[in-house]
């Protein structure tokens, strides 16, 4: 009888232990750009995933590389599109749809693209002006905002 109450109070103490290590707060000192949570408008209203980056004002940058024609299809998590290596062939940019107002997305490179680098709206958008075969320098940067109103990209740097 000792034995077993022995055991089962070893057991209680364990488990009192476990419990007690798995209720421990979770921290997270790092903000990384890719937190999301879903904001809705009001009880039974539509949401949609609301990323930390928006809400402070910050954006992503995405960097790419590689040979030959390039295809980038950005989304609304891109606000940097920053080429980065040996100049490719073409570089073909196709700028976020949906977008939300105001979005901003940058193209930029550290490597000449000499009349390589092309960039059209989202399905349903237009560009105020066309952005084809265009020289990039590098370390230079060309913006486009969007505006909902007109569905529109507009170039603005």
């Amino acid at each position: 009888m000792l034995k077993l109450r022995t055991l089962l109070v070893g057991a209680l103490l364990a488990l009192a232990f476990t419990c007690s290590a798995l209720a421990q707060p979770v921290t997270q000192n790092n903000v990384s750009g890719n937190e999301c949570w879903n904001a809705g408008q009001g009880p039974g209203g539509p949401s949609s995933f609301l990323c930390i980056n928006l809400v402070r004002n910050g954006s992503g940058m995405r960097i790419i590389s590689g040979s030959g024609a390039v295809t980038t299809t950005t989304s609304a998590a891109d606000g940097t599109l920053m080429w980065s290596g040996t100049a490719p062939t073409t570089w073909g940019i196709t700028l976020p749809s949906p977008a939300f107002d105001g979005q901003i997305v940058t193209v930029a490179t550290d490597t000449l693209l000499t009349t390589l680098v092309t960039v059209t709206a989202g399905t349903g958008q237009t560009l105020n002006q066309t952005y084809t075969t265009q020289t990039l320098a590098a370390n230079v940067s060309v913006e486009f905002r969007f505006n909902f109103a007109t569905l529109k990209w507009y170039r603005t740097q």
